[in-house]
């Protein structure tokens, strides 16, 4: 089998005996080797359509099916699938059109799946949001199995985990707003290092996306110095408050002794400071 390799702002899927599991930003052993890109689709205003293209960098041929469906996030950032979406959660299934629904790439090869928004004429203002998932067929052969084991009055069952990955696909429409702060920020250990903990609240509309940066300030002064990073970090509506953990990189030559942390929560692709905070070590 062949590693799915994924970039940020992808969720992983693990589905075993039709059970789907939790999603998280990770690499694992799958179906093909599939290059997704871009990891993330908005679709506002006059922008009502939008193109994901598929790479196979596999040496198999890769075949995967395409669906919309609903994830919910928990206070920690990790989404999984639910059959009905929480209360407050508004899905985008039914105003985004997709093509093809299924897609049998070989290797190096790609696809472009295409994206059209259809919004009824009276569509209520708000943030609509569903994921589109990538799930990963694999070969005939290695579906489940029952075997009996000869001379042991057993059987043996043959479990095939089945792996997909999702991006988002949001849809915003009439007047939106949206307000981020930060809280509750603490320097805890986390192994041999450290890592800085803090919670990000939001209110309004809209949905949380940005990068988070920690820069280091001596109390003697001196340059910043970057300690730790995060990017493409979300809080989806409906919820309002994700707990943060941003492990601490110091470089060589840097203690963290008295000083200052500044955290910075900017817009991905943009230079829009949606929150900051800081907090001063002893």
């Amino acid at each position: 089998m062949r590693p799915i390799r994924l970039i940020p702002g992808i969720a992983l899927v693990l589905m075993i005996a039709g059970l789907v599991g939790h999603a998280r930003p990770a690499a694992a052993q799958g179906f093909g080797d599939l290059v997704v890109s871009p990891t993330r689709v908005e679709l506002e205003g006059r922008n009502r359509s939008a193109t994901v293209t598929l790479t196979n960098r596999g040496s198999e041929t890769a075949l995967f099916r395409i669906s919309l469906i609903a994830m919910e996030m928990d206070e920690k950032g990790s989404l999984k699938a639910v059959d009905q979406p929480p209360a407050g959660m508004k899905t985008a299934e039914e105003l985004v059109r997709y093509a093809p629904r299924q897609v049998d790439i070989p290797p190096g090869g790609t696809q472009t799946v295409r994206l059209i928004l259809r919004k009824p004429t009276e569509l209520a203002a708000g943030e609509y949001r569903s994921h589109m998932f990538f799930r990963a067929v694999p070969p005939e052969d290695a579906g489940r199995a029952v075997d009996e084991k000869a001379g042991q009055g057993g059987v043996s069952v043959k479990l095939t985990p089945i792996f997909g990955i999702t991006i988002p696909v949001i849809v915003r429409h009439g007047d939106l707003d949206i307000k981020v702060a930060m809280s509750d920020f603490a320097v805890v250990p986390d192994k041999e290092k450290k890592k800085l903990t803090f919670k990000l609240s939001r209110q309004g509309t809209k949905s949380a996306y940005g990068d988070v940066k920690v820069e280091y300030l001596p109390a003697g002064g001196g340059a910043p110095v970057v300690v730790g990073e995060v990017t493409r970090l979300a809080v989806f509506t409906p919820n309002t408050d994700r707990t943060v953990e941003v492990p601490l990189v110091v470089p060589p030559g840097i203690t963290l002794g008295k000083g200052m942390l500044k955290v910075l929560y900017r817009q991905v692709d943009g230079d829009t400071t949606l929150a900051s905070g800081e907090i001063t070590l002893p």
